[in-house]
């Protein structure tokens, strides 16, 4: 055998079977991966999504462990991911809602090579030191991602992130390119030409008549998703920090021209509608009929948002998502009907969808009153 090839041949059996991966996470800090990871923790159930988006089989088997928060939050998507996996409830859980409730010990113990983390939420977070060094220290690197403090500005990025970190890094690709594209057909149309008239929007999160009116959003999230669409927040200003609560007289006071509410409900439950139902396995009847109930409540009636029939809700958990491109073309229609009647979300939410197959997330997300 020549010595040349010889020596490539040596140098091919000596080289790793993978290069490292090199990463600059969306809190900044960079992160070295030996190769890519065949396990990962996730700070938040809800970020099965990102694995959903960039059509991962098997996703189940990536994931080593994963905050509960998935399970109590959106109880209807959890029952589709069961119906496709039901190893689902053997899933190591490492914490509850919340970072007080993280066990690190049940992290380490999962055997991750990476810990998937949100900036903020309900897992650990970039602040949350003492999580993140005692992992670092058990040799699991740890990256962020972001989908709620600027979800427009990091949700592409965030998707590549997660991608790279499983080797898959065509895939993210793909995603970040049509990603863009469909939050250019919104925002350049109104850089371009910007509509005379910002219609005044009122968000209620987390819509359940058990509760006071109004729980709000002013910052990040859909606030941002608002903004973006060409509405003017009545929220923005007003609120100490992103999340709070408006009175009824200050809403009323207000007179929003277009109501936005949240929905949490999910197809199980029973009994009259105290919250907004949308999601996994919801019908449009259903959907409408929940949100025809919640504008029942004294003083909505005469909002102008409601007498003019610019009365909507969305699926609550595209704050926190990938899938928030959806959920932002739906409000930019909303907001300006003619400008936008030529976009096809709910195509584009079915091609983003398609990617979660075998779990059937088939439903309606959003819904407007008639």
């Amino acid at each position: 055998m020549p010595r040349l090839l010889l020596a490539l041949l040596l140098c091919l059996s000596l080289a790793p079977a993978h290069a490292e991966v090199r990463i600059t996470d969306i809190a900044g800090r960079n992160v070295v991966l030996d190769a890519p990871a065949q396990k990962v923790i996730l700070g938040e159930g809800r970020f099965l999504a990102v694995l959903g988006v960039l059509g991962v089989d098997a996703p189940l088997s990536r994931v080593a462990a994963m905050m509960n928060e998935f399970r109590r939050f959106d109880p209807g998507g959890f029952e589709r991911y069961r119906e496709a996996f039901p190893d689902i409830d053997a899933v190591t859980t490492f914490g509850q809602t919340s970072e007080e409730t993280v066990s690190v010990e049940q992290a380490i113990l999962a055997r991750p090579e990476v810990a998937i983390f949100g900036l903020q939420g309900h897992g650990p977070g970039a602040r949350s030191h003492h999580i993140i060094e005692r992992l670092e220290a058990a040799g699991i690197k740890v990256v962020f991602i972001d989908f709620r403090q600027k979800p427009l500005e990091n949700t592409a990025p965030s998707v590549e992130i997660v991608a790279r970190v499983l080797g898959l890094e065509a895939r993210g690709a793909a995603f970040a390119e049509r990603y863009r594209k469909e939050l250019a057909r919104v925002t350049e149309r109104l850089r371009d030409a910007p509509p005379a008239h910002c219609p005044s929007v009122l968000i209620e999160a987390r819509v359940d008549t058990a509760q006071p009116c109004c729980i709000t959003i002013a910052k990040g999230m859909f606030a941002d998703l608002i903004e973006a669409a060409g509405g003017c927040n009545v929220a923005t200003g007003v609120l100490p920090g992103p999340v709070g609560e408006l009175s009824l007289e200050h809403v009323i006071a207000t007179a929003p021209e277009v109501y936005i509410g949240t929905a949490i409900g999910h197809p199980g439950e029973t009994g009259g509608h105290t919250r907004i139902v949308l999601g996994a396995g919801v019908d449009a009847q259903t959907a409408r009929h929940s949100l025809d109930a919640v504008l029942q409540r004294d003083g909505f009636a005469d909002l102008p948002a409601v007498r003019n029939r610019r009365a909507h809700a969305l699926w609550h958990h595209f704050y926190n998502s990938p899938l928030n491109i959806y959920a932002l073309q739906k409000i930019a229609q909303w907001l300006h009907p003619q400008r936008f009647d030529d976009l096809q979300p709910e195509r584009l939410l079915d091609d983003l969808l398609a990617g979660f197959d075998p779990v059937n997330l088939n439903g309606v997300y959003a819904i407007s009153r008639d």
